[in-house]
């Protein structure tokens, strides 16, 4: 059953429309979403879902922006690199990144995934990318200053990293991994693989 336009105030039919975008997107792909199509399914007006967002363009954008969001307020929670216990960190903002794929699979693939808004375009997800990659980077340098990893090109081994968690995290929610596979112990495979080679090699 569709929700009339009374049922929304100031920002809730924003956050409505987002939300049902993510999950046309998780239901049939980018392609699914239109503005026609989604003010249907939440049950508004034609023009209604015009007032918050231009055209699909920018609707898919916010969703993108939404993801990045939710992604650096998960990754702000993880305690000071600084501290004692600063391996846990690095540890710990994989698991953190597998899992929001896991939670948000349409936003991660806005972000990251061949469906991904064009960042050329959209000035603020290019620098919520930056933002992302410039935590993994300083988190690396904190360690190698620490000497818990071996001292190399922290750009590239900040690479390293995101590649490992991003091509798991694509599998996983493509669904190329066999459904029996315990995610967890996957997740802590991969994530002691990278930090080995980092503890070991020579570079």
């Amino acid at each position: 059953m569709g929700r009339s336009t009374g049922s929304y105030h100031h920002g809730n039919l924003r956050a409505a429309l987002l939300e049902e975008a993510a999950r046309m997107i998780g239901e049939g792909g980018v392609s699914s979403v239109t503005m026609r199509a989604i003010g249907e399914r939440v049950g508004v007006s034609r023009a209604a879902p015009y007032r918050h967002f231009p055209d699909k363009e920018a609707l898919l954008a916010a969703v993108a922006a939404s993801g990045f969001d939710e992604l650096n307020r998960r990754l702000e929670a993880i305690d000071d690199p600084t501290d004692g216990a600063a391996l846990d960190q690095f540890c710990e903002m994989g698991r953190m990144y597998v899992r929001f794929a896991l939670d948000h699979p349409a936003q991660y693939r806005l972000m990251y995934g061949e469906q991904s808004v064009a960042r050329d375009q959209v000035p603020e997800l290019g620098q919520a990318a930056n933002d992302l990659f410039a935590h993994l980077v300083a988190l690396i340098e904190s360690q190698q200053a620490a000497g818990r990893i071996v001292t190399a090109n922290p750009q590239q081994q900040a690479y390293v990293a995101w590649s490992a968690v991003h091509g798991l995290a694509s599998l996983l929610i493509d669904g190329q991994i066999r459904a029996e596979t315990d995610v967890d112990a996957l997740i802590e495979g991969v994530i002691a693989t990278v930090l080995n080679g980092f503890r070991h090699s020579d570079g």
